[in-house]
């Protein structure tokens, strides 16, 4: 089976983790775990050693390690003459994981004696709020109408800057008529009460510190014949000022339009149904398709910016050779870090979510293999320094303690800085332990970490909750052209020490696999992660299984576990200042045959489910359960990019057919600088069919791909699911958009399942030739390979039409081939006429309908050659 496509739905985050799954597995030097106390022996197996109880023979060393085979095993009064300090001294005592003594982490206060609390894996006196330096809160700047609930979040620093979770000492008050509320803890909640000019109204006060968040409300009501909408960034809570605000009739057309002020917001006038759209050269476009005018007059966009018109993060270094290895075995370390994903991580640019790859070469007993890595992902050799990674990030929140920035405010309006947390993974791997298919072609390694994390107890996860950063603008990025390699990280985070144990082992139970073109997903994954305000989501854990033996509905069974559908997870604790943080599962299933057939897309449907808290639970007695099914997958969309009627859909219309479970329909455009061009719609109107609006003039249309040829852009549908407060609750766009609604700010804290078919963009390129002005023999055979579409007779999408230029006996020829040379591969062979010959020669390919006639936007790919 072919590895599976990138993993949309995580991130990104398990994204940079496909690469990094062959280097992963037990490290006899990971923090939480001491080397092997008291007397050493020598074994070959087992029962070379003094008890089968107590110890178990490590071959890889040929010594008797402590072990277990259940928790009385590790505990003085069993273990007698070979006790374990570690474990007898530890107020948790030690768990039997995975056949070994290894101390206990605790999860919440809860786990702890009276008085103590747990921090960072560990039952420690409750730090006072006293302690505090600093505080922050988020979100820092709220705009709304009056009646508009809000709950605010406060982080608090010490002098150090290291985060403070206090259990008590924390207040909120507030300073102005224009919002009531108050409490105490690490949250409150607050309601925008009287208009009012943009203020200092809501304070947190931390021990001796305080911190303030501005807010500026608008009036309740609303001229009557028209639609207030009301524009704000969607990652920092500023209004958009300067935003084109266009009302659309049902056939696209452009009726009316406003701009926004400095509050963010434009009042158009607009009654029944039209489309609402917001377009501003520095975010992505936002269109609310057949928005019901006359029933919701009050509108709320949040827009986030182009993804990569700015790029930055951090440079992240990891445990050095201080560290001696316990293993005295030639070894691989690795490390893995990344930066917190707001949102959906949909949401998210790959690009922004991995950095740009680079290739490394990794030393394998006294061979060396070339790896492409992502930028923030690193392997070393045990001994040696570490290579220095670079960490992307998304642009957010900035303070006036991040070097390089003189003016914090005008920072996070330009989109040039963020705070979010940055997370690591890292450990160490005995080569004898490598697993003999883990760098080769073929294998999966995102499949292949979650099944080796799942099986050691010596992962660890290292978590920087308040890690600042600057973003520069992309060279290259206004030409469709970005270097992100160009991009200079000026700010340094460690990950050398502080890390937590992934000490939670549980199963959990993932529901029917749906099918992509009638055959079952084959890949299932499990990111264990906390959603921190502010921040995003953090993973903490991994677990993987796939569906192959057999292909059905369920994934196959863990030999580790009792029945098939279950897949086994491995997480830490919230640490890091996250502690009390809610936690989230994404589960999520996904095809390989986008690797297989380079007609397929890339699918990926997923559940967001909130969990309780870790459990220790390595034999799987306790699922977790999802309580709902994945959603299908829109399999059946179509969307015609030309303005006049063609293929039974008019001209800028779009249909699918979505699940009926769905509450929530996404159509993303994605031009190649990587700008945005997102359309909601509920699932009725998605499946009825409804239009894109052109955008107004002097705005690039960005439902194409912005090059010469003027083809049409990348295309990605998502099928959501967004949950309310009570468990039946479904919002669709007029709910999430409404001014007394949640907010698309919040989308990805209440989605609960989501179901993406990311159809790229058709493309023909040449193969043979291989350049350009190549000479070939007359009657040659010529080659192209055509990705994002179907040739062939049977279920056929597209023909390719090659057309010949120039020469003599070859002006006007035109070819039409419907049968691919390749299975799976999408490749076209022509033979050229015997009589065609010249200096000069223009060989045109390009994409044709089942009439011959080519598609519309082109998509062609030229060759000029010499036929002697």
């Amino acid at each position: 089976m072919s590895p599976s496509p990138r993993f949309l739905p995580l991130a990104g985050l398990a994204c940079a983790l496909l690469l990094l799954a062959g280097c992963a597995s037990d490290a006899e030097d990971t923090p939480g775990l001491p080397p092997a106390p008291g007397p050493q022996f020598d074994c070959a197996v087992d029962q070379d050693c003094p008890d089968l109880d107590l110890f178990f023979c490590d071959t890889s060393v040929s010594r008797c390690t402590p072990g277990c085979r259940m928790p009385v095993h590790c505990g003085a009064p069993r273990r007698g003459a070979y006790a374990l300090p570690e474990c007898d001294n530890s107020p948790l005592g030690c768990q039997c994981d995975m056949n070994r003594c290894v101390p206990a982490v605790c999860a919440s206060d809860e786990d702890c004696a009276e008085g103590r609390a747990c921090r960072d894996g560990a039952c420690v006196a409750p730090p006072a709020a006293a302690t505090a330096a600093s505080c922050e809160v988020t979100p820092d700047f709220v705009v709304g109408r009056v009646g508009t609930p809000v709950t605010f979040t406060v982080w608090a620093r010490d002098g150090a800057g290291a985060p403070v979770v206090p259990r008590s000492g924390v207040t909120w008050r507030t300073r102005a008529a224009s919002v009531t509320g108050e409490g105490t803890g690490s949250s409150a909640a607050f309601v925008l009460a009287e208009p009012g000019g943009e203020q200092d109204a809501v304070e947190a006060l931390v021990g001796n510190v305080s911190c303030r968040a501005r807010v500026l409300v608008l009036p309740a009501t609303v001229p009557a014949g028209g639609v207030r909408v009301l524009v704000v960034d969607e990652l920092t809570g500023r209004p958009v000022p300067l935003a084109t605000v266009a009302v659309s009739n049902d056939v696209g057309a452009l009726t009316a339009s406003g701009v926004t002020g400095p509050e963010g917001a434009a009042w158009v006038p607009a009654t029944g149904e039209v489309g609402l759209s917001v377009f501003h050269p520095g975010y992505g476009y936002l269109t609310l398709a057949r928005h019901d005018a006359t029933a919701s007059r009050d509108v709320r966009l949040a827009v986030r910016r182009n993804p990569l018109d700015r790029f930055g993060g951090v440079r992240g270094t990891f445990v050095g050779p201080d560290v001696p290895p316990v293993v005295p075995t030639p070894a691989l370390r690795m490390g893995l870090a990344g930066l917190s994903v707001p949102g959906l991580p949909s949401d998210v640019s790959p690009e922004a979510l991995l950095g740009p790859e680079r290739e490394v070469e990794v030393g394998l007993g006294n061979s060396r293999r070339p790896l492409s890595l992502p930028a923030g992902a690193s392997l070393w050799g045990a001994g040696t320094l570490p290579p220095e990674v670079s960490v992307p990030g998304v642009a957010g929140l900035c303070d006036a303690s991040l070097d390089g920035v003189p003016d914090a405010e005008a920072a996070v309006r330009a989109g040039a800085c963020g705070i979010r947390a940055a997370w690591a993974l890292q450990g160490e791997l005995p080569l004898s332990e490598l697993p003999l298919n883990a760098l080769e072609p073929g294998a999966d390694p995102l499949l292949l970490l979650g099944q080796l994390l799942t099986g050691s107890p010596r992962f660890t996860s290292t978590v920087r909750r308040d890690t600042r950063f600057t973003l520069e603008p992309t060279p290259g990025i206004d030409t469709g052209a970005p270097d992100l390699g160009a991009v200079m990280y000026p700010h340094a985070v460690s990950f050398a020490q502080g890390g937590v144990r992934l000490a939670f082992p549980f199963t959990v139970r993932v529901p029917a696999l749906p099918r992509y073109r009638g055959e079952y997903l084959d890949r299932a994954y499990v990111l264990a992660a906390v959603s921190a305000p502010g921040r995003g989501l953090v993973p903490l854990g991994l677990g993987a299984a796939t569906n192959t033996a057999p292909a059905d509905p369920n994934t196959d069974r863990d030999e580790r576990l009792s029945t098939p559908g279950l897949v086994l997870v491995r997480m830490a604790p919230a640490h890091g200042g996250l502690e009390g943080q809610p936690y989230r599962l994404v589960v999520a299933a996904t095809s390989g045959l986008a690797r297989e057939d380079v007609s397929a897309a890339t699918v990926t449907t997923s559940l967001l489910v909130d969990l309780p808290g870790p459990d220790f639970d390595p034999s799987g007695l306790r699922p977790v359960s999802t309580r709902t099914g994945f959603l299908g997958l829109p399999e059946d969309s179509g969307y015609n990019f030309e303005a006049v009627a063609s293929e039974e859909l008019e001209g800028r219309q779009f249909r699918a057919d979505v699940d009926d479970a769905a509450s929530l329909v996404r159509v993303i455009f994605t031009n190649r600088s990587s700008r945005r061009w997102t359309v909601l719609a509920e699932p009725d109107r998605a499946r009825a069919g409804f239009r894109v609006p052109r955008a107004p003039p002097g705005f690039e249309d960005r439902t194409f791909f912005g090059d010469l040829q003027g083809s049409r852009a990348s295309l990605r549908v998502e099928a959501l699911r967004v949950g309310g407060p009570a468990e039946r609750d479904r919002l669709g766009p007029a709910s999430l958009v409404s001014a007394d609604g949640p907010g698309l700010e919040r989308v990805g804290d209440l989605t609960l399942a989501t179901a993406t078919l990311d159809m790229g963009r058709p493309e023909v390129g040449w193969l043979f030739p291989e350049l350009e002005g190549q000479r070939l023999v007359r009657g040659s055979a010529v080659r192209v390979r055509v990705t994002g579409l179907s040739v062939g007779s049977g279920d056929m999408e597209a023909q390719v039409r090659l057309t010949l230029r120039g020469g003599i006996g070859c002006e006007g020829t035109v070819l039409l081939e419907d049968e691919a040379v390749s299975q799976g591969r999408g490749e076209v062979e022509f033979l050229l006429p015997a009589s065609c010959r010249g200096t000069g020669v223009t060989l045109v390919a390009e994409l044709a309908d089942s009439d011959g006639d080519p598609l519309r936007p082109p998509v062609s790919a030229t060759r000029g050659v010499d036929i002697p």
